[in-house]
């Protein structure tokens, strides 16, 4: 695990979040080039810190693309009532929209209170409110060091055209 107090840049691994609110298997919508060959992802998901982080699987080294912050996301169930359609999960942004589905249905509906739950947290987190623990605190900073990251990438980017 990083130590506290320097900024630098790392990526988490699936195995260094540890004691998540929630962690399992989902199914993450790619969509293909040109809107061809869409396809759904199986994804390693992790919740924790305030974040949604993908990856390949339980030991890959660092996440899929960036982390999710679920208190600056809306989450929804797209499906019907009956149990015979699959429930599919989306999670908006200002962003960007993520859809999500899990093997069962109830699952999709543990994984929408789960995120819920880790929004008031991190929520109250931020305010003072509750105290956020060691590894809450580390799963925050890798989500905020990779959206920074990010950031500072697209600045240098536009400052290069």
């Amino acid at each position: 695990m990083p130590t506290e107090g320097g900024d630098d840049f790392f990526y988490p691994s699936a195995r260094s979040l540890r004691n998540p609110i929630k962690s399992g298997w989902l199914y993450k919508y790619k969509s293909g080039t040109c809107g061809m060959c869409p396809s759904w992802r199986r994804r390693w998901v992790v919740l924790q810190g305030g974040y949604l982080f993908k990856f390949e699987n339980k030991d890959s080294k660092k996440p899929k693309g960036l982390p999710i912050s679920v208190t600056e996301s809306q989450i929804s169930i797209d499906g019907s009532e009956s149990d015979d359609l699959r429930k599919i999960m989306r999670i908006s942004s200002i962003a960007k929209q993520q859809l999500f589905y899990a093997e069962d249905n109830s699952e999709i509906l543990r994984w929408l209170s789960a995120i819920q739950t880790a929004k008031n947290q991190a929520i109250k987190q931020r305010l003072g409110h509750l105290e956020i623990g060691e590894d809450d605190a580390y799963a925050r900073r890798a989500g905020e060091t990779l959206e920074r990251t990010k950031l500072v990438a697209q600045q240098r980017q536009r400052a290069a055209n």
